[in-house]
């Protein structure tokens, strides 16, 4: 979805630094609000050999799998319902995982995006692009798919998050351009799933084509716990259940 809030965003590198590419145009600064340049893994098709088995301990996808968020964005009261279908879509050359990220504020839906990930053989999981309708105008502002245009993918979350990591999660100029980086892998968060001390990843993630940063968390084995921003409009989104074999 096209605000920084891909919710299952639940964004170590595995890829030398070699097969990195650079982007030099984003803000320097480690603040809240800046945005440093990430670089982009180099994207081959070839490494995905069973690309839609995603059971990364960050970013778990199990099809039948819902995750519920609850949260507030600008004292709106939100819920936001991932699903994890059973659906693969092959994109750029990849088999993919369709995911189905329903956004509803104040009980009336306004978001609705098909998202696709995949996995590599080194366990990262790759961005693909997404489909997203915002409701009730019926845009689909933000969309993209990789190989098309120009746009390629990116990481949504690395194998081995290490702390300083910055990395495009996903590439499609002038549509789609967020980041992310690794704060954390010792974090602690609670929130209306469970609490969680000590082993909690969290990341900055920004976009280089608005002014929009948030921290995400993620639980090793249950994905993303929480993303809250940090600059721009208040957003705050917690897990708050997860159901199996839906």
């Amino acid at each position: 979805m096209r605000r920084i809030r891909r919710t299952l965003v639940f964004g170590g590198l595995m890829l030398g630094l070699g097969l990195l590419v650079p982007i030099a145009y984003a803000s320097p600064g480690n603040g809240p609000g800046s945005r440093p340049a990430p670089t982009c893994p180099s994207f081959n098709s070839a490494n995905f050999h069973k690309s839609t088995t995603i059971d990364n301990q960050y970013f778990p996808l199990v099809p039948g799998t819902r995750f519920t968020y609850n949260g507030t964005v600008k004292q709106t009261p939100v819920v936001d319902i991932v699903y994890v279908t059973r659906n693969v879509s092959t994109i750029a050359g990849v088999k993919t995982v369709e995911v189905r990220d329903q956004v509803f504020e104040s009980g009336v839906l306004t978001e609705d995006t098909l998202d696709w990930y995949g996995q590599d053989d080194q366990g990262n999981v790759w961005y693909f692009g997404e489909f997203a309708t915002q409701l009730p105008a019926g845009t689909h502002d933000g969309s993209w798919t990789a190989g098309v245009d120009g746009a390629q993918p990116g990481y949504i979350m690395e194998a081995s998050p290490t702390v300083g990591d910055r990395y495009c999660q996903e590439n499609a100029p002038g549509a789609a351009q967020d980041a992310g980086e690794v704060l954390s892998v010792t974090a602690s968060r609670s929130v209306p799933f469970g609490s969680y001390a000590g082993n909690v990843l969290q990341t900055k993630d920004y976009s280089l084509l608005e002014p929009k940063n948030e921290n995400k968390f993620y639980e090793p084995g249950v994905g993303m716990l929480e993303a809250i921003s940090t600059t721009g409009p208040s957003e705050d989104i917690q897990l708050s259940t997860i159901e199996h074999g839906v």
